[in-house]
């Protein structure tokens, strides 16, 4: 579900619209912040109250950059997608040469690296 919330959230059955609707929110606000107009809000707010949007703008921006500040210290997660804990050597190589926790695929390279009692 994480790499569907990643790659594929806007045509995914596995999400709500409310979640659709915050997943793209996040993804804006990491990629695209200047299409978050008045409209998009419009949008939120068939959702979620003015509150929530607070709060969830505020976690997804607190997230954004938590992960930039790490990424700048070259430190990988110490978990892995499915959460497991990890040293950083088996992290670096489930989430590859970029250490974001959203590289793309991380969950299967986490399954596929994983002992086998693990994935079970």
């Amino acid at each position: 579900m994480i790499d569907d919330g990643i790659d594929n959230y806007e045509t995914s059955k596995n999400f709500t619209p409310a979640e659709k609707i915050a997943l793209k929110y996040s993804d804006l606000m990491d990629s695209d912040p200047d299409q978050i107009d008045e409209a998009f809000y419009d949008e939120l707010k068939k959702h979620y109250s003015s509150e929530e949007i607070v709060e969830l703008g505020s976690f997804i921006g607190f997230n954004i950059g938590y992960h930039t500040w790490f990424g700048t210290l070259g430190f990988y997660p110490m978990f892995t997608p499915d959460g497991r804990l990890v040293d950083q050597e088996e992290s670096a190589r489930i989430y590859g040469d970029k250490p974001i926790s959203h590289t793309k695929g991380a969950m299967q390279r986490a399954v596929d690296g994983a002992p086998e009692e693990a994935v079970e």
